[in-house]
């Protein structure tokens, strides 16, 4: 009898013992590691908010403008834009010179262009300023050309200007590389307010001839394709 209780003690005994050091064991040896969502790669704090940029093919219509972008949200960014026109295209201007006496002669002037814009960025992959976006641009253009308008009885000096407002449907794609280069395309569809003064030569032949400013307006369909280049962080 004495034998058989002292087997079950030490069984007993032996089976706390294999308990107690289990669970000491887990306690020791078992970690439980929390993620939070600021480790996430696609989280604010990782994802690009800003860039600066410029749009290489408004050069070929004479406009050079310096663009910066500023995430104000996961979705949402506004976009900026200010520069200088420089016209290589005369604006149709061939009143002058009408007669062999007159003589006008054409040169580009610096104008300005501004442009504001707020995109959303639908994409569940990407923050605000990457990938796909939708947004809505105003803008407002002047371009402006001199003539040398110059005859016997007067010389002075006159000028063209062309004057675009209007408000675009702004389809993008922004992508960045690791060297932080940004690329983004674009199209634009909207309509645009033109205004336009110049001055033309009029020979009234009974009252003689003079020089009159010429005011026209019209609304247009407006269309925009862009790539601009910039760098981002």
């Amino acid at each position: 009898m004495r034998k058989t209780l002292l087997f079950i003690s030490m069984l007993l005994f032996s089976a706390f013992n294999m308990v107690g050091q289990t669970e000491r064991d887990t306690t020791t040896t078992t970690k439980i590691r929390v993620y939070s969502p600021n480790n996430s790669i696609a989280s604010n704090s990782d994802s690009y908010k800003w860039v600066v940029k410029t749009d290489v093919l408004a050069f070929l219509t004479g406009e050079f403008a310096l663009v910066g972008e500023y995430r104000i949200s996961k979705k949402f960014s506004v976009e900026g834009s200010a520069g200088v026109t420089y016209p290589f295209i005369n604006n149709g201007f061939s009143l002058f010179g009408e007669e062999e006496s007159y003589s006008s002669d054409a040169k580009s002037a610096l104008g300005s262009a501004f442009r504001g814009t707020i995109k959303y960025y639908p994409s569940s992959d990407y923050d605000a300023i990457e990938g796909w976006s939708f947004g809505i641009q105003i803008y407002n253009k002047v371009t402006n050309q001199e003539y040398d308008y110059s005859s016997a009885f007067t010389t002075n000096n006159y000028t063209d200007k062309k004057v675009k407002t209007g408000a675009s449907l702004i389809i993008s794609k922004q992508l960045f590389q690791d060297s932080n280069i940004a690329f983004e395309y674009f199209i634009g569809i909207g309509m645009a307010n033109t205004s336009r003064e110049y001055y033309q030569y009029v020979d009234y032949y009974t009252e003689g001839s003079t020089i009159e400013k010429v005011t026209t307006e019209k609304v247009t369909p407006n269309f925009q394709l862009g790539f601009k280049i910039g760098f981002g962080n």
